[in-house]
């Protein structure tokens, strides 16, 4: 009320509350709260010793709303506990990922674990309940993958609440009635997964939830004029594994989403220049932003004012001063299902990368922003060798997992930055910011080498496969469209050279048809 009009009266009982609540926490450990509460108690005092003058409506705004506002929510966070890291997996780990694989006697796991390995992940096979146990208690895997038959005395039961309070649990059986994945629901399976085990479905499993963000953490954009408070609520999410970016300035929000790429929006809905009604309409203009979901923060409680807002496509309101448990869960849960469906909505249903159109879309800004940054940009066509062939001797069902591999293989070997998509048919495109084509040129050989080591499997039958490509740069084109000619005549020039092979683009390459290529 004070923020809005000036009351003396009203000042008056708000500096008795900043007194009395200084008072109670001089004894506590309160060392943040402290300072900015005799801030705040200072600040009221100056302006009730004015008799003949009145604060204004500016000042009241910014040094009265900035006062306050750092004094509720650290109020409303002291003592508190927040939730226990595994809520949301902790932080980001590196390097290769250690997974405990437990399987019945008769089974061989060693063509799994290479494939596994071929991901960027770590596999220990055990046959044996005491050895799984000493296991977890030497090392903490990322994730237990257990075979079950749901028997009674099946020693993985016995395990299963030990295992889920380490890492993820995730199941696989030959059964799938209902029951059985009732039970798997009961004992705290993290994922149910069909036997025999397949790499790219244990892998689609691990992408969501507490590995995947360990691997890949969830993005929140904090929109908020005051920074501090954006801080205080960037430091409760970061400490949950979230990764926050604080924006401060409304007008660079499209271009922060767009850099960004945030699972969600936590918005401030009263902010001078542009409030979070507005900048929630730009935001909802975007075509490939529309989706993303947005939470305001507020001190907004009047159900009117919060059912107009949601009209606009707001997904959801915290009210000001927030408790940390309740914005952890509310952001988490949220940004987790929104990062879901977006895999969905923007993503090619059989290998879960970019569609061609959203491909386009994020290379015109990249290549805008390379530009202004003056920083390297390279584009890779990538072409699967012979892949009719493959069909035609294997099967379709074969050709497919042969174009859920490389997908797979390409999103764990590249970076989160790097933009992976499914170009069209066997054919994908691969957009590295920041990297030169001779660095790119090493890159994806080496990579090119490691995916014709993967074995392939169709039925009782193993093939491996190979892939060619071709790679231009923005050292020799001068827009979107001459990028990917040139990368396409690269790559053409790779089919044409004998396959199985990386070519770059020069100044002083000429330009084969595809028609000439094929002939």
């Amino acid at each position: 009320m004070l923020v809005t009009r000036w009351d003396r009266s009203l000042a008056a009982h708000l500096l008795s509350l900043v007194s009395n609540l200084e008072r109670y926490i001089q004894g506590e450990d309160a060392a943040q709260l402290l300072p900015e509460c005799v801030a705040l108690r200072d600040l009221l005092q100056l302006w009730l010793l004015q008799n003949d003058t009145v604060p204004g409506e500016t000042e009241r705004y910014g040094a009265l709303r900035h006062h306050l506002g750092i004094v509720s929510q650290l109020a409303m966070m002291e003592g508190r506990q927040l939730l226990p890291e595994h809520f949301s997996g902790g932080l980001m780990q590196q390097g290769p990922h250690l997974v405990y694989l437990w399987m019945p006697p008769s089974e061989e796991a060693s063509n799994l674990s290479e494939q596994l390995s071929c991901y960027g992940f770590m596999v220990q096979t055990m046959y044996q309940a005491s050895k799984l146990a000493q296991a977890l208690q030497e090392a903490t895997p990322a994730a237990v993958v257990a075979y079950t038959d749901f028997t009674a005395g099946d020693p993985i039961m016995a395990l299963a609440d030990t295992i889920r309070g380490l890492c993820p649990l995730l199941f696989c059986s030959s059964r799938y009635d209902f029951e059985a994945r009732l039970l798997a629901v009961r004992a705290g399976a993290a994922g149910f997964l069909a036997w025999p085990l397949l790499a790219h479905e244990l892998i689609d499993n691990l992408s969501f939830g507490d590995l995947g963000e360990k691997r890949d953490p969830l993005r929140v954009m904090i929109v908020e004029d005051m920074a501090s408070l954006a801080g205080l609520y960037a430091n409760v999410l970061n400490s949950h594994g979230v990764d926050a970016l604080q924006v401060t300035d409304p007008a660079r929000v499209l271009d922060g989403i767009v850099q960004f790429r945030p699972d969600l929006i936590l918005m401030d809905m009263y902010m001078p220049e542009c409030n979070g009604m507005e900048l929630a309409q730009i935001i909802r203009q975007q075509r490939l932003l529309d989706g993303i979901p947005i939470l305001f923060l507020s001190v907004e409680k009047r159900q009117s004012i919060q059912l107009d807002t949601l009209t606009l496509g707001i997904d959801g309101f915290l009210t000001k001063p927030v408790a940390p448990e309740e914005l952890v869960v509310t952001v988490i849960n949220r940004a987790r299902r929104y990062r879901k469906l977006r895999s969905y909505m923007i993503n090619d249903s059989l290998t879960g990368l970019l569609n061609h159109s959203h491909l386009y879309a994020q290379l015109e800004y990249e290549v805008l922003r390379a530009k202004r940054d003056q920083r390297a940009l390279s584009l890779v066509m990538l072409d699967l060798d012979h892949f009719k062939t493959i069909n035609d001797t294997y099967g379709h069902p074969a050709g497919d997992e042969v174009l859920v591999n490389l997908a797979r293989f390409l999103k764990e070997r590249l970076r989160r930055s790097d933009l992976i998509s499914r170009y069209g048919g066997e054919e994908f495109a691969i957009v590295l910011p920041g990297t030169r084509q001779e660095d790119a040129l090493r890159i994806m050989n080496a990579m090119r080498q490691a995916f014709s080591q993967i074995e392939q499997r169709s039925n009782q039958q193993t093939f491996h496969q190979t892939f060619s490509v071709g790679i231009s740069s923005l050292a020799t084109a001068e827009d979107t469209t001459q990028l990917v000619q040139q990368a396409d005549d690269m790559l053409y020039q790779a089919k044409r050279l004998g396959r199985n092979r990386v070519e770059g683009y020069s100044p002083e390459h000429v330009p084969l048809s595809r028609r000439e290529t094929e002939a």
